[in-house]
Parts: structure tokens; sequence; C-alpha cells
């Protein structure tokens, strides 16, 4: 198939001539000058499609800065990774065509438990164009607990876990004071700010930390977050 695109030129010296270039599918093809009747011989010129990311190897983590890959086709001129509103990615590196990895940039105050932004590449040919969910990344606030209601009871009894970004929890734990082995627990979420956790089977007398995971770490050990396991 020929793929001959005649370009007018926009200037011309004795020396050089300033074209437009014309929109051509990605390739090498063969550039001339013709004055006249003349026709200059050819240079080599390649055509880089613009880059295609179709997946991210996480598609959520914490506000902290974190290392993903980026996997799709065009990749390989790759020169920068951008996470929305978070901004421009750091420490990037092409491993292939097809797969490159980058580190997230931090993510600034949240008004919202997440942020859902659109991940585009920069590559010599161009910016991807956002597909959706597939090449999505939501950051995900620090998680919090700050009371616990009641704080104490008997093992197969239930407290109410009160804190802040307690979205997509993924376990529940009880850790004795001062260290220990953590005990995950059943627990059912009801909001961003609450959850029910039932005291796991098993745990001796004594007092635990209750401390909640997400996508966004791990809550920290605070004083509002002790339970007491009675006999």
């Amino acid at each position: 198939m020929r793929r001959d695109r005649p370009a007018a030129p926009a200037t011309v010296s004795s020396t050089t001539v300033t074209v437009v270039i014309p929109v051509l599918c990605g390739g090498q093809i063969s550039v001339s000058v013709t004055a006249g009747t003349t026709t200059s011989n050819s240079l080599a010129f390649y055509y880089i499609n613009p880059p295609e990311p179709t997946a991210l190897s996480a598609n959520t983590g914490p506000a902290t800065a974190t290392s993903i890959s980026v996997l799709g086709s065009g990749l390989l001129t790759a020169t920068g990774v951008t996470f929305g509103s978070a901004g421009a990615g750091t420490a990037l590196t092409v491993v292939s065509d097809s797969e490159l990895t980058i580190t997230c940039p931090a993510h600034g105050a949240f008004t919202v438990p997440t942020d859902t932004v659109n991940v585009t590449c920069t590559t010599a040919g161009g910016t991807s164009i956002p597909l959706g969910a597939p090449t999505q990344y939501t950051y995900y606030d620090v998680p919090t607990v700050t009371s616990l209601s009641p704080t104490s009871g008997a093992v197969g009894s239930s407290t109410t876990v009160t804190g802040t970004n307690l979205v997509d929890v993924s376990s529940v734990t009880f850790t004795p004071t001062g260290g220990g082995t953590a005990v995950e627990a059943d627990f059912a979420s009801f909001s961003a700010t609450s959850l029910v956790a039932t005291i796991p089977s098993g745990l001796a007398t004594g007092t635990y930390d209750v401390q909640a995971t997400t996508p966004g770490g791990q809550t920290a050990i605070v004083a509002g977050d002790v339970f007491t396991v009675t006999a």
C-alpha cells in the first residue's frame, strides 16, 4: 500500500524546507523534496503511534508515593506518566514497549476518603487517551480509629469501631497492647466512619489494640482503640 502524502512547504530557503508533518500511520516512511521536475534523494522518517496503556498492576493505593507498573503498547519512548490532578509520577523506568514502572506522586489533602484519577502516558507519539477503570488509580486517605463502644466485653461479643476513612476495610485485628500476635476479627462495615467487630475467640483476658486496614494503610495505635477482654 502506498503511503505517499504530499505536504505543501510552509517556508522555503536555499538550504531548508519547513513543512507540517501530515497524518499517517506509525512506521517508517521516506521523505524527499521536489523542486520543479526534480526530486531529491529520500531520507527515512519515523512515525510513532500514540501510547495505549491498558492496565495498571494496582488500581488502588495509599496517599504516599507508591511504585506500580503500567501495561499496554507503544510505551517504549515514554517520557512521563501523569496521575490526574495528583500530578506527574517519578522514577520512570521503561521495561519494554508493553510495560513501564512509575512511582505515583503522593496525594495532597483529601476532601473525601478516596480520590480516583486517570493515568495517562506521554511518549514521542503523544499522550494517551483515558481508558476508564482499567487505567484509573484510586488514592485512599489514611484510616484512623478514634473510639470503641463498648470498650470491654467477653469473647464473642461485639464492639462498634468509630474512626475516619474506614472505606474498603480488608481486615480488623486485635493485638495485645504492648506487642504480640495480631488476631483477625470478623467485622461488618457500615460507613466510612464506623464498623462493628466481633471479639475473636481464643483471646485471653487483657487489653488489645483494635486496628483496621484499608488500601490506605493500617490505623495507628491510639488510646481510643484499646479494648478489654473480660472473663
